[in-house]
């Protein structure tokens, strides 16, 4: 049999388009880590959800974080800013301790603060964040003063609020980072969703 050369040149170019192909499909999805890790974050959570009520710090506490990113204008400290917040409450319930009035205390003077400096008084996004985070307070304090289920249904409207709070954010690409816009946005949209499917069947 002969092998022509324009054969075995067609061959190298559909192995090379194979390979160019594939680094394209890699790195498409290298850009989208924070979203397959809030996918496999909701799935493994949502594996063994309780009442759903746990979920209310997921978006309680990111508006807190939103709210002090906003008035020290530092995107670039994003996840440092979530991991101590996070931390802080794991430590808190450890203890105890209910954290809920000191996120109160600090959502009230980070809005105090950031209006004062001017920080808030800003046009855009800026100006949204003190309003914001009290509108998530308020919402997270609410879900305890009602029946079980009915606050299920709370929460997981809560948190596809913030899924669409996080998708403003990404869009916009300011106050946070876009990273975790984008993690917190599918992980609020991927628990929400999944909270309710739950809620429905049982």
């Amino acid at each position: 049999m002969v092998v022509r050369r324009a054969d075995v040149d067609h061959g190298v170019a559909m192995t090379d388009s194979a390979r160019a192909g594939g680094t394209v499909w890699l790195r498409a999805v290298g850009r989208r880590w924070p979203a397959w890790l809030a996918v496999a974050w909701a799935a493994i959570s949502l594996y063994d959800v309780g009442d759903g009520l746990e979920y209310m710090v997921l978006f309680v506490l990111p508006a807190t974080g939103y709210l002090f990113l906003a008035v020290v204008d530092l995107p670039r400290i994003t996840w440092a800013v979530v991991v101590a917040a996070l931390a802080t409450v794991v430590v808190l319930r450890m203890l105890d301790i209910d954290p809920w009035p000191a996120l109160a205390v600090v959502v009230g003077t980070l809005a105090a603060v950031g209006l004062i400096s001017g920080r808030l008084r800003q046009p855009g996004l800026y100006a949204l964040q003190a309003p914001g985070a009290l509108a998530f307070m308020a919402f997270g304090l609410v879900v305890p003063a009602v029946s079980t289920t009915v606050g299920g249904y709370l929460v997981a409207a809560g948190l596809l609020g913030h899924a669409t709070w996080d998708a403003v954010h990404w869009r916009a690409d300011k106050i946070v980072s876009r990273s975790f816009a984008e993690w917190c946005g599918v992980l609020d949209l991927v628990l929400g969703v999944g909270l309710l499917v739950v809620l429905l069947m049982r």
